[in-house]
């Protein structure tokens, strides 16, 4: 699949725009060379012996046994469970997506870095039934919307995909696309995200984006 460049804000809409597919959802990583589609289970070291299934049982029964006291809304499935282990950085098989554009840009120029970013796109109709599939039984890549049980999924206007064989790589079989942006103009990017406003704070709602927030705006780094 050969990358589409991505060298200014007009490439960017022209990215997003291309076939007019309204079931398209984005994915930005900042390092485009060295980044694939893997979900975080599956890129875990494990104990010795110890199958990837055994090991996302265990820290999943786990996460769910700690994370109770801390928590403002009561998961009542594993679906829900897993969104927010995803939000707090436990290792799932879900990679987290945005219908939204300009987040997900966002999030693949969001860093310093020396080197060029991604942004994918990918579109599917196949959608998982909360209600009837379970996350570790499911036999297909499927999106999977979560509710909105954390204020930044709302504002990211968040979405996964969750993966039967975690530790493969996703190509999607011809439904991602691939915006290459070019290290000169991540940058560029950013301050124009700035004036659509997609930030820090308009997308980590709260005083840590609030303050990273300033911070980017007030220094001379950008």
């Amino acid at each position: 699949m050969k990358p589409i460049p991505i060298t200014n804000f007009a490439d960017l809409y022209d990215f997003v725009a291309q076939g007019e597919d309204d079931r398209l959802i984005f994915r930005g990583v900042t390092n485009a060379a060295k980044h694939k589609l893997v979900p975080s289970i599956g890129r875990k070291p494990r104990r010795k012996g110890e199958t990837l299934k055994a090991f996302e049982q265990r820290i999943f029964r786990l996460f769910k046994e700690r994370a109770l006291p801390y928590l403002t809304h009561q998961p009542t499935s594993d679906w829900e469970w897993l969104a927010i282990a995803q939000h707090h950085g436990l290792p799932t098989r879900l990679l987290d997506w945005s219908y939204n554009p300009l987040a997900a840009c966002y999030f693949a120029v969001e860093k310093a870095f020396d080197g060029d970013s991604a942004l994918y796109a990918f579109s599917t109709s196949r959608i998982v039934r909360t209600d009837v599939d379970s996350p570790f039984s499911i036999n297909a890549i499927a999106k999977f919307r979560p509710p909105h049980i954390t204020q930044r999924i709302i504002a990211q206007s968040g979405v996964f995909t969750v993966h039967p064989t975690p530790e493969e790589e996703f190509h999607g079989s011809g439904q991602v696309k691939i915006g290459l942006i070019a290290n000169k103009v991540r940058k560029l990017l950013k301050r124009d995200l700035y004036k659509f406003g997609v930030n820090e704070s308009t997308l980590f709602p709260g005083l840590d984006g609030i303050a990273r927030d300033l911070e980017w705006r007030h220094t001379d780094v950008h």
